[in-house]
């Protein structure tokens, strides 16, 4: 292969996307599980470490690409001397309706993470709760069928890097395995397909063509998300056999979760030109924006205002600050 033969396989040309851009700050497992800790308050790359039980290397190339991205920056320890923390920058700060999304379908839809909270309680009524997307202008929740879609003003094409594709899920089962919550936001080939859903591909070739996508590796986030109750299939044709693939209610309900990633994105990676995709609500026809509240007194849930239960051994409760 020639070099420039070469050179044209490591980029790609791809539609502007916030979601695109998101995932790859954030779309690894292991980045989120390093962005949940600093969350809940680690800073030192040994606590990083025995808490989410990364490799040493896995776990400084993600620390490095955070700070490279600004999610995560470097500052003097508490203590001094040369050892350096890790701590959450605006732009970290700013995924915390990301993240109280993410543990809260898994909360609902019992698909907890090794790492996460079985219930969440809020500070403000004392109650457990989940956090619930609303409209920040009319106060209705975000639903998918409320929500439409139009280009923005950052609509286009660029060049990004190829992704490796052949790398595979990382909790170490077949397909089959369950999928808990961060094998869906901490897998951005996961994450991707079901974001696909929310734009109308419900088939394999629709899916593969909007996504740029190894047939194999999308072969095996479908079966891995029909498994797991997220996708089911539907049979569009008997001879050949095909199907298409639909959200179920389990899938819809992540709808909330990716919009928050898609507005992180909007507001953090989008450059000069805007956002490439304006989200509508239909039921008050103004551009969203998002408020996270408690789903039992309604009110906003701020930093600090939200605390963690676990009921597994070992597990301290803990507040998400």
């Amino acid at each position: 292969m020639t070099a420039a033969a070469a050179s044209s396989n490591s980029v790609r040309r791809s539609p502007r996307s916030s979601v695109h851009r998101a995932l790859g700050v954030v779309g690894d497992r292991w980045s989120q599980l390093v962005v949940d800790e600093a969350f809940r308050g680690a800073t030192r790359f040994e606590e990083f470490r025995a808490r989410t039980g990364a490799p040493r290397n896995t776990l400084a190339n993600r620390l490095t690409a955070l700070v490279r991205h600004g999610v995560l920056e470097r500052s003097a320890s508490r203590e001094g001397g040369a050892q350096r923390a890790y701590v959450l920058t605006p732009m970290g700060r700013a995924l915390h309706d990301h993240l109280l999304l993410a543990w809260s379908w898994g909360i609902r839809w019992s698909a907890v993470a090794p790492t996460g909270p079985t219930s969440l309680v809020h500070s403000g009524c004392g109650k457990a709760m989940l956090a619930v997307a609303t409209c920040a202008h009319c106060g209705e929740d975000l639903k998918l069928h409320a929500c439409t879609h139009r280009p923005g003003p950052g609509t286009g094409v660029e060049t990004v890097p190829a992704t490796r594709q052949h790398r595979r899920r990382q909790t170490g089962g077949s397909a089959r395995q369950p999928l808990d919550v961060v094998d869906i936001t901490g897998d951005r080939w996961t994450g991707l397909v079901v974001s696909s859903q929310f734009f109308g591909a419900h088939r394999f070739d629709a899916i593969q063509s909007m996504l740029d996508i190894a047939t194999n590796i999308l072969s095996d986030r479908l079966r891995a998300l029909v498994a797991s109750g997220v996708l089911e299939r539907r049979l569009y044709q008997m001879a050949p056999q095909r199907h298409e693939y639909w959200l179920t209610q389990k899938g819809r309900d992540l709808y909330a979760h990716a919009l928050a990633l898609l507005l992180w994105g909007d507001a953090w990676l989008a450059g000069r030109r805007g956002p490439p995709l304006v989200i509508v609500h239909r039921t008050c026809g103004r551009t969203v924006g998002m408020k996270v509240v408690c789903s039992e007194c309604r009110e906003p849930l701020q930093p600090g205002s939200v605390e963690e239960r676990r009921t597994r051994p070992g597990r301290a409760q803990t507040a998400v600050r």
